[in-house]
């Protein structure tokens, strides 16, 4: 089996101290194998790496990194075949209808798979919502 890793030189995914996020970590930002796109998590920090105010503005950021890094390995939101959302608080919270409004605006039909989690937390303080995916690939 062939697998291309992808690692996203964009600014937004630039670590403290220099290089990436996936230099620092070690992971790629997306892996190509097996006809499909596997694109590793995507947080909703501001494009500057800033906390964002506002959940949805959360929302909007993970889902525009997803979109991001799923073009980089020559896919789009339309190849979507299975999405998975981690949130912390959602039952607390109730994030999800407005988790739902910003979803609609990327995840067009047919509808990927969807698996929605409430978890504890995640890697920084004070973020609510982590996208992964996996789209059908073009070739």
């Amino acid at each position: 089996m062939t697998k291309t890793p992808y690692a996203s030189k964009n600014p937004i995914f630039t670590a403290a101290g220099g290089g990436t996020i996936f230099d620092k970590f070690q992971y790629s930002s997306a892996v190509k194998a097996a006809g499909l796109i596997f694109v590793a998590g995507q947080i909703g920090l501001n494009a500057d790496g800033s906390m964002p105010e506002k959940p949805e503005q959360q929302f909007v950021n993970a889902f525009e990194r997803l979109k991001l890094v799923l073009e980089e390995a020559g896919g789009q939101m339309s190849d979507l075949v299975e999405l998975v959302s981690y949130h912390v608080g959602l039952n607390t919270n109730n994030h999800l209808a407005d988790f739902m409004k910003v979803k609609e605006k990327y995840v067009p039909a047919p509808f990927p798979t969807w698996t929605i989690l409430d978890i504890a937390g995640l890697a920084r303080p004070g973020l609510i919502i982590e996208i992964k995916a996996v789209a059908a690939a073009k070739n």
